[in-house]
């Protein structure tokens, strides 16, 4: 099992996050846009996920709901982190992209909380898949408020759970 890397690009505003799984890109891909796969492993350690609506189309998006259920997470536990995610630029089994937004359980986006704009792209070589997610932000502050927000740690814990989710 890899682990994540990540590289802070020139702009300051934009993160390229990275990781090999040992699966198929097809077994990849599916635990990425299936709803009911993606919910399994979706978030950080001590989390669950809720998605109550994906529509995984161009144009379509999914809302989703992390609910802190790990009480040594003491400022979080019980709580609940939404986000929205509007898909685009989808080529199956190949890449996808998506606007992410912090809203409410109602899709209503979160004043004041940075907007990200991602791309997914996965390639397979000798049964095991890369698969890299670069996320741009409006601004090199935008990026170093969700990198102060615990961003890395989430995501490298998220795709943690991705490789175990995948390995079963």
């Amino acid at each position: 099992m890899s682990k994540a890397t990540f590289t802070v690009a020139d702009d300051k505003k934009t993160l390229t996050a990275e990781r090999t799984f040992s699966a198929s890109q097809d077994k990849v891909w599916n635990a990425l846009t299936n709803p009911k796969l993606l919910a399994k492993w979706w978030g950080p350690r001590g989390w669950e996920t809720q998605i109550t609506h994906m529509e995984f189309v161009n144009g379509g998006y999914w809302l989703y709901g992390m609910k802190c259920v790990d009480p040594a997470q003491v400022d979080w536990f019980g709580k609940f982190s939404w986000g929205k995610g509007t898909y685009q630029n989808i080529r199956p089994i190949v890449t996808f992209g998506y606007v992410d937004e912090f809203c409410d359980e109602h899709g209503v986006v979160t004043p004041g909380m940075p907007a990200s704009q991602t791309t997914i792209t996965l390639k397979e070589s000798r049964g095991s898949t890369s698969v890299s997610s670069q996320t741009s932000y409006v601004s090199a502050e935008a990026l170093a408020q969700v990198l102060a927000m615990g961003m890395e740690q989430g995501f490298s814990e998220t795709w943690d759970r991705l490789e175990e989710f995948l390995v079963v």
